[in-house]
């Protein structure tokens, strides 16, 4: 059970494009777009499904773009309880003054991989598997209603 208020929404997030650059700095961001760096040299762009040509056009030969939110599920946590809702079968610092807005942690929550994206104080994004949704669905949902928590 969440001793504060969180609720969730699931849905697809094809509007994430992955951004491998070898040696150059990460382009500008367009406005609507947010640039999360996930690996030393890898960045997702968040909402830039749109922008992919023009995006293409100033990687050029530096680096890479990928599709990849066809695979991926967004969570979208909203509520004072969304931390605690994320130490529920998962093991990581939720409260690391470090882990904000901007920042993502890779980790796992009840065996499944997760990118945790904070979006701002009592909001988060978690990215996922499409396979896994219905899993973590579950979970979220026995343990903000308090019908018990992982099995």
């Amino acid at each position: 059970m969440i001793d504060a208020p969180v609720a969730f929404t699931m849905a697809p997030a094809g509007d994430v494009i992955a951004l491998d650059l070898w040696d150059a700095a990460p382009p500008e961001t367009a406005s609507g777009m947010r640039m999360l760096q996930v690996e030393p040299r890898r960045w997702w762009l968040i909402g830039a499904s749109a922008q992919g040509g023009a995006l293409a056009a100033l990687v050029g030969h530096t680096g890479a773009l990928t599709p990849i939110g066809g695979g991926l599920t967004r969570s979208v946590l909203t509520g004072a309880g969304w931390r605690q809702l994320l130490t529920i079968s998962g093991c990581f610092d939720v409260e690391d003054p470090r882990f904000g807005v901007g920042r993502i942690a890779a980790t796992t929550l009840h065996h499944v991989p997760v990118w945790i994206a904070p979006t701002g104080d009592e909001t988060c994004e978690v990215y996922l598997a499409n396979s896994y949704a219905a899993t973590l669905n579950d979970l979220w949902s026995r343990c903000v209603t308090g019908q018990g928590g992982p099995s």
